[in-house]
C-alpha cells in the first residue's frame, strides 16, 4: 500500500504543484504577520505549530487545481480540497503533516514527503483515507470477474440448504461442475457459502467447491456441450449410419448432451441410460455452464426423460423423420456487414445496466462476460463457445486491434490464457458483463491487457 500510495503521490502531485503550494503558504504567513496588529483574535491567529486563516479561498482555489489521481486509475476526481486542508477554516498544523518536531506551514507534509520519502507524511487523515478506499476499490476490480466464482467439486450431488446448516430445508442440488455465485460466507468459522446457481439460492458446505483462482482456472473444463437440433425432427439412431435402427428422435430445439464429434455423426446422451448418434448436418453446437436445479427443475427434467424414453416405441412411420431446416432469422434484412454489425451493437446496448450473474443464461436475467458476447451473437444465428477461452482459440479470425470494428469481441487476459470477452461497440470503447459489482457497462476497449480480438462475421 505504501508504494502504491508512492506512486500515486508523484504521478498526481507535480513538481510545480507542489511549490505552488509552498510559495503561496509562505505569502500567507508573511501576509499573517503583516496583519496581526490590526486583526481581531476571532479573524487571524498565529502560533509556533499553528497557522489558522478564516478566508480559505485563496487556499481552497489553488488546492482544487491539484489532482491526486493516477491516469486512469478510479483516483480522477480525487483532489485535495478545502475540506482536505482544513475543513471550514484552513488550518495547517503539525496534525496535516506529521506527528513530531516544531511548528509546520502549509506544506510541511508535503516537504516530509519530499525529504524523507514517507507519502503518508503528505497527506491529511482524510485524503488518506480516500486514497486507501480507492486502491481497495482497484484491488476488488483486478480480482476480476472469477472473484466470487465457485464451481461444484462433488462426486454425485449435495443438497442446497436455506439455512447454513444440515437442518436448513433442501431448496435445491448441486451436481459436478456446477457454476455458483458466492454471495457470502456464513456459520462457525465461515465454513458454508451462501450461493446462488441458475435459479437456486441457498446454503452449502465451501468444502465442496473449487474457488476464487482455483475455479478461473479450471472453468473451461465445466462447460457441457449439447447438439441442438435444427431439422424439424430429427433421428437417433444406433450407430453412426444413415443405415442403423432408430433408437428415438429429437425434435426441433430439443437437445442432447455431445459426447463425441466425429464429423458427419455427433455421438450424444439421449437419454440417461442411452447413448446414439445423429448427423451432424440438422444441428447446431453450444456450450452451457451446469447449474445447481430446484426441485421443481429436477421434477421436470424427469419428465422429459421418459418422454424420450417413450419415443423409442414409437414407430418410424407414425414419427417420422423430416430433416426440414428450422431456423430463426435475424430481427432484419442487412444488405451489408456495416448494418448487421449496427445492429449486433444496437441490440447489445439494450441490456446495458443489466446485472452480472456467473453462468446466467440469459441476457435479461443476467449473465458472465462470454455469456453476454454468446448470446447475443446467438440471436444473429452464430453460434459461439461459452467461455472466453474458446471464444479466443475456436470462435471467428484473429485480427489485430487496430483492424477492429463494431461487433468484433476483444479478448483480454495474461500469460496467453484469456479471462475475460467483451463486445467492440466502435471509437475505442466495450460493451460488456464487467463482473458482479458492475453489471453490463461500457468501458474504454484498452482498459485492460487485450490478448486477441476475434471478427465472428466476415
Amino acid at each position: 500500500m505504501k508504494h502504491r500510495l508512492m506512486i500515486i503521490l508523484c504521478t498526481g502531485l507535480t513538481i510545480a504543484g507542489l511549490w505552488g503550494i509552498t510559495s503561496l503558504a509562505h505569502s500567507l504567513k508573511a501576509q499573517a504577520h503583516q496583519e496581526k496588529d490590526n486583526a481581531s483574535p476571532a479573524d487571524t491567529s498565529v502560533s509556533a505549530g499553528d497557522i489558522s486563516v478564516t478566508d480559505s479561498s485563496e487556499i481552497t482555489a489553488a488546492l482544487a487545481d491539484i489532482p491526486v489521481s493516477s491516469g486512469d486509475m478510479p483516483l480522477a476526481d480525487v483532489s485535495l480540497s478545502e475540506g482536505d486542508a482544513a475543513s471550514a477554516e484552513v488550518s495547517v498544523s503539525m496534525g496535516d503533516a506529521f506527528p513530531s518536531g516544531d511548528g509546520t506551514l502549509l506544506n510541511g507534509g508535503i516537504q516530509a514527503f519530499l525529504d524523507n520519502g514517507d507519502p503518508t507524511a503528505a497527506l491529511s487523515p482524510k485524503t488518506l483515507a480516500i486514497l486507501e478506499t480507492a486502491l481497495t476499490e482497484e484491488a476488488q476490480e483486478q480480482a476480476g470477474e472469477y472473484a466470487d466464482l465457485a464451481i461444484a467439486n462433488v462426486s454425485s450431488y449435495v443438497n442446497v440448504r436455506s439455512l447454513p446448516s444440515t437442518e436448513g430445508q433442501i431448496v435445491g442440488k448441486i451436481y459436478p461442475g456446477a457454476v455458483a455465485q458466492v454471495l457470502d460466507t456464513a456459520g462457525e468459522g465461515e465454513e458454508w457459502f451462501q450461493i446462488i446457481s441458475g435459479n437456486v439460492e441457498g446454503y452449502i458446505k465451501a468444502e465442496y467447491f473449487l474457488y476464487g483462482e482455483a475455479a478461473a482456472d479450471a472453468i473451461d473444463e465445466y462447460v457441457t456441450r449439447y447438439a441442438v437440433v435444427i431439422a424439424d425432427r430429427l433421428n437417433v439412431r444406433k450407430e453412426p449410419d444413415i443405415n442403423s435402427s432408430r433408437i428415438g428422435y429429437i425434435d426441433s430445439g430439443e437437445r442432447a448432451q455431445l459426447l463425441e464429434n466425429l464429423g458427419e455423426w455427433l455421438k450424444v446422451q439421449y437419454t440417461e441410460n442411452k447413448t446414439g448418434y445423429v448427423a451432424a448436418e440438422y444441428v447446431t453446437l453450444a456450450e452451457e455452464f451446469v447449474y445447481a436445479k430446484t426441485l421443481e427443475e429436477e421434477a421436470a427434467e424427469l419428465a422429459a426423460r421418459r418422454a424420450l424414453e417413450a419415443r423409442a416405441a414409437v414407430s418410424e412411420s407414425q414419427a417420422a423423420e423430416n430433416t426440414a431446416i428450422t431456423v430463426t432469422p435475424p430481427s432484419g434484412n442487412y444488405s451489408t456487414n456495416e448494418e448487421l454489425r449496427s445492429s449486433i451493437v444496437d441490440y447489445a446496448m439494450q441490456f446495458l445496466g443489466n446485472v452480472y450473474i456467473h453462468g446466467g443464461k440469459t441476457l435479461a436475467g443476467g449473465t458472465d462476460c462470454s455469456g453476454f458476447t454468446s448470446l447475443i451473437y446467438a440471436e444473429y444465428g452464430y453460434s459461439l463457445s461459452r467461455t472466453p477461452g474458446g471464444q479466443l482459440s475456436s470462435n471467428g479470425r484473429s485480427i489485430s486491434y487496430s483492424e477492429a470494428q463494431p461487433g468484433d469481441i476483444i479478448c483480454y487476459g495474461k500469460n496467453g490464457k484469456c479471462t475475460h470477452v467483451a463486445l467492440y461497440i466502435g471509437d475505442g470503447q466495450i460493451i460488456h458483463s464487467a463482473n458482479p459489482r458492475k453489471g453490463v457497462v461500457i468501458y474504454k476497449a484498452d482498459y485492460d491487457t487485450i490478448i486477441g480480438v476475434k471478427n465472428v462475421i466476415d
